[in-house]
């Protein structure tokens, strides 16, 4: 290999190195963003339907919005969030999830007074350990019941992702889990004895699990340790110390799910990882004991809003991450139907461009026109790309005011009138 050449081929190396993606981000195209968009589609047309608004908030916040929320012991304030300083000396996030950023939202647009039912969908960042579903850029689906401290605001968010997860054909893959996480008080008793609980096996824990008890004993309940896991499993159930508001909430809420014919099972180690969350915590989970089992979470929030510096409001809700919703459909066939337009010859070109261009279609459907190769070659481009059929338009059928369809599944072939395309693909193709 000449001296020339090397350089050339180092060069496109060194090229190749200088644009690779971010660790953990990846490109949406092709049939993930049908998929991705597919997702988002059924979640906002649910939401509407149910009367929730939307909300979109920005992706940079300040950092103390979470900080004083999620609780310094959670994961993503200890050692997940893009948190930096800015030119301006300010510390910003790039926000890692959305109920605190909503809630920011409401005491900043003074609307807490009212009763907020919002859904919101977007990018959420967590410098975590990029694997199978767990990404550092990742995208959330969401929604917030907001201003209402009633066992049927939990039911009614419930029923929504329940819906949610059947309109995508993944709820039955799923298992719903449920808990109660108490208030203040019931807590306060039960932190207590489980500290104690854990103090005596304490040379048995995870280094990262006696960290967390020196902080919140809750947290060591989420441990992913093997070790960790058999302790907990003997550890003391936060139920038996629900006090009698707490007690009633729970059980309402069961009773509902029963009256409603939802199935569930109580998870008394369930916790989430957040310190906003009390009274009701639920997570659909697969089968599959895994670190990334979860596809949809959520649960109460009454303190979260005072934590940040709002009035003492309560509500509750739920996010979805669509890449972990990906992953349970991925038998969902998304095809494109495409349809091709090409000339007999090149003089017709410019007819053709204006034909296509001119169609009002009210679908999906795909309209690709192919401009270059003799006649066989554009056959064969058009089947490369998957098209349903072409329009072909020759000078024969110019001077009639008619063009060519072929039908690719059948063969078969037939005149259209120029002025009547519109109404032939209509019935042709989206009445089968």
């Amino acid at each position: 290999m000449n001296k020339s050449k090397k350089n050339c081929l180092k060069k496109k190396s060194d090229i190749l190195q200088k644009v690779k993606k971010v660790k953990g981000t990846r490109d949406l195209l092709g049939n993930q963003i049908i998929l991705h968009n597919h997702i988002t589609a059924k979640f906002v047309k649910l939401c509407t339907s149910l009367n929730f608004s939307q909300i979109s908030t920005p992706i940079l916040e300040y950092s103390e919005i979470f900080t004083k929320s999620l609780g310094l012991s959670s994961d993503i304030v200890s050692k997940e969030m893009y948190n930096f300083e800015d030119q301006g000396k300010e510390r910003l996030v790039l926000r890692p999830e959305g109920t605190a950023s909503i809630a920011r939202a409401i005491i900043t647009n003074s609307i807490e007074q009212d009763l907020n039912k919002f859904f919101y969908y977007g990018p959420m960042f967590r410098r975590e350990r990029p694997q199978s579903g767990r990404l550092r850029q990742f995208h959330q689906v969401g929604v917030e019941y907001i201003g209402t401290n009633n066992y049927l605001s939990d039911l009614e968010v419930i029923i929504l992702a329940e819906e949610f997860l059947k309109d995508l054909k993944i709820r039955k893959k799923l298992v719903l889990e449920i808990n109660s996480l108490g208030n203040e008080i019931s807590r306060k008793k039960y932190n207590e004895s489980l500290k104690s609980y854990l103090q005596e096996n304490l040379t048995q824990l995870s280094d990262l699990s006696k960290e967390r008890l020196k902080k919140n004993p809750l947290r060591v309940l989420d441990s992913k340790e093997i070790n960790d896991i058999k302790i907990v499993q003997n550890s003391p159930s936060i139920i038996d110390f629900l006090d009698y508001e707490s007690r009633s909430m729970f059980e309402n809420l069961v009773n509902g799910l029963e009256k409603l014919s939802i199935n569930y099972n109580i998870n008394r180690y369930l916790v989430r990882g957040l310190d906003y969350y009390n009274h009701c915590a639920f997570e659909y989970v697969t089968e599959e004991k895994k670190s990334q089992n979860t596809v949809l979470a959520g649960g109460r929030y009454n303190q979260l809003f005072a934590s940040i510096g709002g009035k003492d409001i309560s509500g509750v809700g739920w996010a979805a991450g669509i890449e972990r919703i990906e992953m349970q459909m991925n038998d969902l066939k998304t095809k494109d139907e495409i349809i091709c337009f090409f000339s007999t010859n090149k003089e017709l070109d410019l007819e053709v461009i204006r034909i296509f261009t001119d169609l009002k279609i009210n679908s999906s459907l795909k309209l690709h026109f192919i401009n270059s190769g003799n006649l066989k070659k554009k056959f064969s481009k058009a089947n490369k790309i998957g098209a349903i059929g072409s329009f072909i338009l020759g000078e024969d059928e110019w001077k009639i005011k008619k063009i060519t369809w072929k039908d690719f599944s059948s063969g078969s072939q037939e005149l259209v009138k120029l002025s009547n395309i519109d109404q032939f693909l209509n019935k042709k193709i989206f009445e089968k």
